[in-house]
Parts: structure tokens; C-alpha cells; sequence
């Protein structure tokens, strides 16, 4: 089994991704955390999660070290919230709004040892894709948290062509679309939402978990949505398109067309987003 890997800070100061890759338990991530607004930071919950999963063993289920990781979110982001927001002591994970918690998406699997099958735990948009012996490509999740931004990226488009908005950056126009966003944001592990892991108790009830039989898959892709190939409005099988070009040239190939775009559109026009450049995470497994 061959395994690389590529971890990029995107625009920020702070790289709110992270990557595991632990090997001695067959247990392979990708982690993106999402900062609240005005709340607490995204890397408090996806580091929270990466140093659960890098100290976990081959004994348990993949699940059981996932629960176990949303328990130290809670705790981290109750010790943050409490220090630095409301600088008094919280009883109650619940006095903590969802809309301000730090929470991460994640897409983690656990290969068994002799390779047969793996085990899955996803939630929001950090993606798991499978390539079979014959080339064809399993989307094994689904991006639901793309469903409900792109309702806001469609917001964005609509003010930025009105002739009276088009002297505005994309940091205007973003807040012209922030109620949406908040909105979204308060559908975090809900039916109609999605789900994603922030330390409440609700957020296992939403993760997408499985095992998947490893017969005749060639290639594994765990990736965070910072490397979603940029697309115009619309565009069909963007995630696809990004395994693809994953799996025929290669996680570098793919980060170099990624940003190729991102660089050719710093103002986000052409590819509408939110930020011009987002942390990238990914993790290739051959076999």
C-alpha cells in the first residue's frame, strides 16, 4: 500500500485543516475546520479531532475514536469560549451557541490490516472517494453542505451583477449574503441540514459511517474542500471531475490545477466562492 499526501494553508494566517495519517492503526483523515462566527476558531475542533485519531489504536471501531474526538471538541471549545468570548465559567455546552462553536468536517477511514475492507466516518464536505480495478469512480459520500452554500454563492452572483453593487469587493458583497450564511449555519446537524462535528451530543446522530469491502479497489482519495477543483455556476460533477484528475495524475497535479484557477480569479468571478484561496488537504492511497 502506497500513501501520499498534501497539506497547504490556504489564505489565512492559520491553517484550520488537518491531516492524519497513522499508520500503525490503518486510520487516514483529512479535517477541515470551521471557525464560528465571531466564535470560537475552526483549528480548535480539527486539531482537537487529528490528535484523537493520530493516538488511536487498532482495537476499536473507527466510530468509537470519532465519538470520542466530539467529546474533546466539546471540552476544547468550552475552555476557549470561556477564556476569550464570554470570560466566565460555561456549566453548559449548550449555553454556547451553535452558530458560534468551532466544528470540523471530516472525512476518515480505517483500513482493516489485511486490506479486505475499510471502515468510514464523514461528515459536511470533507470527501471519500474509491477507484476500482476497471477505472470507475465511487463517490461514497455526498456533499450536503455544498448543497446549502450554494443557494449563498447564487445570493452573491445576483448582487454582484446589479449595476449599482458592481464597484464592490467580494468582502461587501460577502456580507450582503451573511444572513444566509447564518442561516446555514444554524442547520448544522438538523434534518433539511448537515452534518458536521462541533462537540454537541446530536452531531453522531448525522455522521455519514459505513465499511465498504476493498475488493479490486485500486486507489483511495480523502480530500477537504479546499481542493475542489474551482467551478463556474452550475457546473455539473465538480467533485468527480476533482477525483479524476486525483487519480489519473495525482494529488500534486491536482493542487497545481487548484490553484492555477484560484490565481487566474483572485476576484472570484469567473469560479463564484466565498475566498479566493482555502486550505487543501488530501490523501492518496494506492494499492
Amino acid at each position: 500500500m502506497k500513501v501520499s499526501n498534501v497539506y497547504k494553508k490556504g489564505g489565512r494566517e492559520i491553517n484550520e485543516d488537518a491531516c492524519v495519517m497513522n499508520e500503525k492503526a490503518g486510520i487516514y483523515a483529512a479535517v477541515d475546520g470551521a471557525t464560528g462566527l465571531d466564535g470560537v476558531p475552526g483549528y480548535i475542533a480539527s486539531h482537537a479531532v487529528k490528535e484523537e485519531l493520530n493516538k488511536a489504536t487498532d482495537d476499536h471501531s473507527l466510530f468509537s475514536y470519532v465519538k470520542l474526538a466530539n467529546e474533546r471538541v466539546q471540552k476544547e471549545t468550552m475552555n476557549y469560549y470561556e477564556a476569550n468570548i464570554k470570560k466566565s465559567s460555561v456549566t453548559d455546552f449548550l449555553e454556547i451557541p451553535k452558530i458560534v462553536r468551532s466544528s470540523t468536517a471530516l472525512a476518515a477511514i480505517k483500513v482493516a490490516p489485511d486490506y479486505s475492507f475499510l471502515e468510514y466516518v464523514q461528515a459536511a464536505d470533507c470527501m471519500l472517494f474509491l477507484q476500482y480495478e476497471t477505472g470507475a469512480i465511487r463517490m461514497v459520500t455526498h456533499d450536503l453542505l455544498q448543497d446549502l452554500d450554494s443557494i449563498a454563492i447564487h445570493k452573491l452572483v445576483e448582487k454582484r451583477e446589479r449595476s449599482t453593487n458592481r464597484h464592490l469587493g467580494l468582502g461587501h458583497l460577502r456580507e450582503m449574503v451573511n444572513p444566509i450564511l447564518l442561516e446555514n449555519r444554524s442547520k448544522a446537524n438538523t434534518y433539511g441540514g448537515y452534518g458536521v462535528i462541533d462537540g454537541g451530543e446530536e452531531a453522531l446522530d448525522f455522521l455519514e459511517r459505513g465499511r465498504i469491502s476493498l475488493n479490486r479497489v485500486s486507489r483511495i482519495l480523502l480530500v477537504s474542500d479546499g481542493l475542489l477543483l474551482p467551478q463556474k455556476l452550475d457546473e455539473p460533477d465538480a467533485w468527480i471531475k476533482t477525483a479524476d484528475l486525483a487519480f489519473s495524475d495525482g494529488l500534486d497535479q491536482l493542487v497545481k490545477e487548484v490553484e492555477k484557477r484560484e490565481d487566474d480569479d483572485p476576484h472570484c468571478v469567473t469560479y463564484p466562492r466565498f475566498k479566493k484561496m482555502d486550505d487543501k488537504t488530501g490523501i492518496l492511497i494506492e494499492f
